[in-house]
């Protein structure tokens, strides 16, 4: 079947279009760069242009054999998700093979020390109490942190799920409103989070679970504060601040993350990325004894990531294995 050029042209830029939406625009600009480094080593190793789309393998191992020794595997990986990405875009072929996977298992084992991450640490239970003590909680912007900080501790969020990343990259259409909070679902006020667009259920969003706790870290207060402070109305992102004049500013990872790391450091405290709220709220709950299987469900873990991320493992497992004689009556003969 052949298409007219006036509609094969349209179908083209259609298609070109939803393609892009199939990466977040985050995960587009890391992709960019990738094409660029590998751009780069073409042009310092003299390949032709007609040689550089669609690459061969032995471009593609070339390439890993290049890069290894002086970054971690998982760097390298994803440099061939950005030149996958190129070659889908452009509708091009590409080319792996299962000399190009055992390159890469050579290039994780050629790790250097420098750039081997330790596993990030756990935001804890008492960053959370100096960020209460530490915020001036009547400032529009601060009220706002807090509350972020809490929901996204308390409910194993991920900060992508409730923030936009930068300023550049705002996405109303993926952050959560005022609207998407429900009204509370207990006595105690705990409350349902509708997210818009997650890492996993994609546009299709999912639900998340703020429960009420006690003290300073208590993320329904921090909520109502937040809420009452910045006078939100139901069609504004939920994590926004009143700038004056009636006027908002949705809250950017970046903002939240640097306002976060000006006070833990000032206590000694290293700087923490996004990840690590998800990676403590996780920890804290099941140190307190809140059944594993329940923690799974409520952080919509998967299996392998769920056992991944835990922390203080020599807290957890004391609370599920310890002293099993005293309730654990029966044996193998």
């Amino acid at each position: 079947m052949s298409f007219p050029p006036s509609l094969l042209h349209a179908a083209s830029a259609k298609i070109s279009e939803v393609l892009e939406n199939a990466w977040a625009p985050s995960t587009r600009a890391k992709y960019d760069n990738s094409v660029t480094l590998y751009l780069h080593w073409c042009n310092s190793e003299g390949l032709p242009s007609d040689k550089r789309l669609p690459a061969s393998e032995i471009t593609l191992c070339a390439f890993v054999a290049h890069l290894a020794g002086t970054m971690s595997g998982s760097s390298i990986r994803s440099h061939l998700s950005g030149l996958k990405r190129w070659h889908i875009l452009a509708n091009m072929p590409y080319t792996s093979s299962p000399r190009l996977s055992y390159l890469l298992r050579g290039a994780d084992n050629m790790t250097p020390g420098s750039s081997r991450r330790a596993p990030r640490p756990p935001v804890t239970l008492a960053m959370i109490r100096v960020l209460h003590d530490s915020l001036d909680l009547q400032n529009s912007l601060d009220a706002c942190v807090l509350a972020t900080a809490t929901t996204a501790f308390w409910a194993q969020a991920r900060l992508g799920e409730l923030l936009s990343p930068s300023a550049k990259y705002f996405d109303p259409s993926r952050i959560p409103r005022l609207a998407n909070l429900d009204k509370a679902s207990t006595s105690a006020g705990s409350r349902k989070l509708h997210l818009p667009a997650t890492k996993v259920a994609g546009p299709r969003g999912e639900d998340i679970y703020i429960c009420k706790q006690n003290g300073r870290s208590d993320p329904i207060t921090a909520l109502a504060r937040h809420i009452s402070r910045n006078s939100l109305t139901a069609d504004l992102p939920l994590f926004s601040y009143d700038i004056g004049d009636g006027r908002h500013l949705a809250l950017t990872r970046t903002k939240f993350l640097n306002r976060c790391n000006e006070i833990w450091t000032r206590q000694g405290w290293p700087r923490l990325t996004g990840h690590c709220f998800r990676i403590g709220g996780t920890t804290e709950l099941l140190v307190a004894g809140v059944p594993p299987d329940v923690v799974k469900a409520m952080g919509r873990w998967s299996s392998d990531s769920f056992l991944r991320y835990w922390r203080s493992l020599e807290l957890i497992a004391p609370k599920y294995v310890e002293r099993l004689s005293k309730t654990h009556t029966h044996s193998l003969p």
